[in-house]
């Protein structure tokens, strides 16, 4: 059985920008779950926002068809909702 949200994940660390949707429809779900967090891990590391990063993990997750909830868990930061409110914010964003 393959590792497809590990090599969504490490091709999304490696990604110098985010794939279209037409791209991104040639991959299963877990691949693209996996790619939507190492790309907004790697806009974390180069801008040190995690606002922005959450936001465009929102903005992904819609434009992919993920499913909100399961990659929302991800920015989910003990007591503070910040980073899950700018998710929710570009999410809605593209719609």
């Amino acid at each position: 059985m393959e590792n497809h949200f590990g090599k969504g994940l490490m091709a999304g660390l490696q990604a110098p920008h985010a794939d279209t949707a037409t791209h991104a429809a040639n991959f299963c779900s877990d691949y693209k779950r996996g790619f939507v967090l190492g790309y907004s891990h790697r806009m974390f590391e180069k801008t040190g926002d995690r606002q922005l990063s959450a936001w465009e993990a929102g903005i992904l997750t819609r434009r992919y068809g993920l499913d909100r909830d399961m990659v929302m868990d991800f920015f989910k930061e003990g007591s503070s909702c910040t980073s899950m409110r700018y998710f929710m914010a570009g999410y809605r964003l593209e719609s």
